[in-house]
């Protein structure tokens, strides 16, 4: 009798243990870091088309964070954030100026064609009719900045449609890597 009772505790214990890991897993995977698949390659050589990475939700959120979110109509989106709320932002002769201050971009490919421009010139203004970007909206571009579409074709991102900040690179696994 003691030796069934010793056996059924066992597995009590056992099944319980397993039902808390489980519940565990479960947490970490839907409110912790969320795996995604990178569609695409408007964020080339940053993030690669089927590159799959990790976003953290409820995070802060700031310059050159790359972020997922969804636009009006529910698609998703993986873009940088170059604009932050109540900023002044343009581009001249490929470069970014926040503030009418040079902002360098060490992530972009610099090893492009010679005369080639990555970021056509462009203001704030010229394209949303505002000179700066409003109270709780970011704006965001892809770093393949000639094939994204982003922030100059569908305007600013509400921080209520962003997701989460991508922390993790976990395949192809050679390119395993921290996201800054």
């Amino acid at each position: 009798m003691e030796i069934e009772r010793s056996k059924t505790k066992k597995i009590t214990d056992f099944l319980r243990l397993l039902l808390l890991s489980l519940a565990v897993a479960v947490f970490i995977r839907y409110f912790v870091f969320i795996p995604v698949k990178v569609e695409g390659s408007s964020m080339s050589p940053t993030l690669e088309h089927n590159t799959h990475i990790v976003y953290e939700p409820f995070t802060t959120l700031e310059r050159f964070d790359i972020i997922l979110f969804h636009d009006s109509q529910g698609e998703a989106f993986i873009k940088r954030i170059v604009g932050l709320p109540g900023e002044r932002l343009r581009y001249e002769d490929d470069q970014l100026y926040i503030n009418d201050e040079p902002i360098d971009e060490p992530f972009l490919d610099l090893e492009n064609e010679e005369n080639q421009v990555d970021t056509a010139d462009f203001t704030l203004e010229s394209l949303t009719g505002l000179d700066v970007i409003p109270e709780g909206n970011y704006y965001v571009l892809g770093d393949n900045r000639s094939r994204s579409k982003d922030s100059r074709m569908f305007g600013f991102v509400p921080k209520v449609s962003i997701e989460g900040k991508a922390r993790l690179v976990i395949y192809p696994f050679d390119k395993i890597a921290i996201l800054p």
